[in-house]
């Protein structure tokens, strides 16, 4: 057999060789080509936000309205405080601003005409007395000249005269005063005590409003912590509400993926129970920090890889997402290469 021959009969052998590996794999290398793209899909878990709910002000409790799991609607009354504290201290702001009320109409008013006529009288008085008084003095002094009445006496004479005197000036000026009114300061000091009581009021009335704990919003009860008896404060949580609408998905997306996913974008959320039940979502929150793929989370790359957390929004009004339930999240407007 010559070389030619040889070389012809080793490249027939190659060729069919060929032959018979593009037959055996065809379907696969045929797929690989005529697949087409799919939108983004990512598995994540449901998760919910909770309120800490807690009373505004320190007091015992009286009773709490709600058991956990009991599903509550926004401006639902949750529980209440012990009131008869309160009661008394609005009763007191009550009489405070009645008393100061009493004072500034007094202010304004001014004195009365009958206060005014008996300052006139006062003064009138003094002023006979004054009369008396001076001709008795100027008596006393002549006497006293010639030794018919004793010193003491005109001293005594004198000294009755100069306190007429002093009591006629101090009686003019306070029916001068009364003649004019009552001053605008003062008025100015009553209405301020008027508002300071009524503000009083409003808070000792804002506290009674406040022994009633209600719901913030639509929500299922998670824990009830405090109980009837118990002291309630600011600081003391009394119940943890757990959000129903809108829950969010934890999902987490590797860097190649990550410039594809915006804020806003739509989502769509199936779960494996009910997939012809699809939830209507939307990106709330992407992660500005890389992290580990969490254990539970499984994903097409390596647990070891670097990914970023996306929350996507969704409204569940029915209830039907349950908390760490698995969900798979669709991005409609994303492709994926299968």
């Amino acid at each position: 057999m010559t070389t030619r021959k040889v070389i012809l009969l080793a490249f027939l052998l190659i060729g069919l060789a060929l032959a018979i590996t593009v037959h055996q794999y065809w379907d696969v290398i045929k797929a690989k080509f005529d697949s087409p793209l799919q939108a983004l899909q990512l598995p994540g878990n449901v998760d919910d936000r909770q309120i800490n709910l807690a009373f505004q002000i320190p007091e015992r409790v009286a009773q709490i309205e709600v058991e956990e799991g009991d599903f509550v609607r926004k401006g639902d009354l949750l529980g209440t405080l012990e009131t008869v504290r309160i009661e008394n201290r609005i009763a007191e702001a009550e009489a405070a601003v009645q008393a100061a009320q009493a004072k500034h109409e007094k202010e304004v008013n001014g004195y009365r005409p009958e206060e005014i006529e008996m300052a006139k009288a006062g003064v009138d008085i003094i002023k006979a007395q004054i009369q008396a008084a001076e001709n008795r003095f100027k008596r006393s002094q002549k006497l006293a000249t010639i030794s018919a009445v004793s010193e003491q006496d005109a001293e005594d004479a004198e000294a009755n005269y100069n306190k007429l005197l002093a009591q006629l000036d101090l009686a003019t000026n306070n029916l001068n005063k009364m003649l004019a009114g009552t001053r605008k300061e003062d008025i100015a000091m009553a209405q301020a005590n008027v508002t300071q009581a009524e503000a009083q009021l409003n808070i000792q009335r804002q506290n009674l409003a406040d022994t009633q704990l209600k719901s913030p919003c639509d929500g299922i009860i998670r824990n009830r912590i405090l109980e009837p008896g118990e002291m309630a404060s600011p600081q003391s949580t009394a119940l943890i509400l757990a959000v129903v609408s809108p829950k969010w998905i934890r999902v987490y997306v590797s860097e190649p993926l990550l410039p594809k996913i915006k804020p806003g974008d739509k989502a769509v959320v199936t779960l494996d129970g009910l997939p012809d039940t699809p939830l209507d979502g939307w990106v709330g929150f992407i992660s500005p920090n890389a992290e580990f793929t969490p254990k539970n989370v499984e994903t097409k790359e390596l647990r070891t890889s670097l990914v970023y957390e996306v929350r996507v929004f969704v409204n569940d009004s029915d209830n039907i997402l349950k908390l760490g339930a698995p969900v798979v999240v669709i991005f409609p407007d994303i492709m994926d290469q299968p």
